[in-house]
């Protein structure tokens, strides 16, 4: 039982240090950090890469109600992270009031980085 105790907490010391660099790295890159400023910033950065990678659409409208704080502030972090170019819009053909979010080259190829390194950190730890 000790011994498994400690296998256990072995693992557990070694995710927290995966963790731990992770977290670090992800800050000293210039896109991921920006979006790490809140977590509604991190949501709103899965919400769009995922809906990309399924090759979905989402529009602003649907972003700031996921993000799930108010209009005006939703509304900020979204127009702020297209004056940055880490988001793009384009404006829906059937929908003239419908503007759909969409990341940017930088973005993609800095969250693709991000998540396959994670899958490649913590594919050994198994917690059993």
């Amino acid at each position: 039982m000790v011994a498994s105790s400690n296998k256990r907490l072995k693992k557990i010391t070694k995710l927290s240090e995966i963790s731990l660099k992770d977290f670090t790295d992800k800050a000293q890159n210039e896109v991921l950090n920006w979006f790490s400023m809140t977590p509604a910033h991190w949501v709103m950065l899965h919400r769009v890469m995922i809906s990309f990678f399924k090759g979905e659409t989402v529009t602003k409208n649907q972003l700031i109600r996921f993000v799930e704080k108010s209009y005006m502030t939703s509304n900020a972090y979204i127009d702020s992270a297209v004056r940055k170019n880490y988001f793009r819009t384009i404006r829906n053909t059937n929908d003239k009031r419908s503007i759909f979010i969409l990341p940017t080259e930088l973005t993609v190829k800095e969250f693709e980085k991000y998540v396959a390194k994670r899958a490649w950190l913590y594919k050994d730890i198994n917690l059993k």
